[in-house]
């Protein structure tokens, strides 16, 4: 274990930071990259929870990735959330939504409607994010010891 003085103390802090920063980077990176994005019911796909289904629209494409902190950047379509990652510091916030005006349906898909029983894929994968948090930790450790 590395022993730091009082006199080190900022440069443990900037460690730390930087830290923070690959960590908080990687893990929504991960969570974000780990949704399943599939051929839907009436591309002769089935039904799975935690997928986005690809139907008739543009469901996958539909995602809008907006970092409001230390950088103002916000894109649209299913890879916008990498350049909204790339500017990501701790202590900033982002949001990632699905739906607007290309896929309108995108909460009916998600938490279901008439028999359809809905995908859920959000919260699926906000259920694994301690795990992607716990691997991106490890992977800091290495990366910045």
């Amino acid at each position: 274990m590395t022993k730091y003085s009082f006199a080190d103390l900022d440069k443990w802090a900037r460690k730390m930071e930087r830290r923070q920063d690959a960590i908080l980077r990687q893990s929504t990176n991960d969570l974000l990259k780990g949704i399943d994005i599939r051929a839907g019911l009436t591309r002769g796909g089935t039904f799975k929870r935690g997928v986005i289904p690809r139907h008739l629209g543009a469901l996958a494409g539909s995602l809008q990735s907006t970092l409001m902190g230390s950088t103002a950047i916000s894109g649209t379509g299913e890879n916008s959330y990498v350049m909204v990652i790339g500017e990501l510091k701790g202590g900033d916030r982002v949001r990632f939504v699905w739906g607007g005006a290309n896929a309108p349906y995108a909460p009916a898909i998600h938490y279901g409607f008439d028999s359809y029983p809905g995908t859920f894929w959000r919260d699926d994968a906000a259920a694994k994010w301690q795990g992607y948090v716990r691997a991106a930790t490890a992977r800091a450790k290495v990366q910045i010891p």
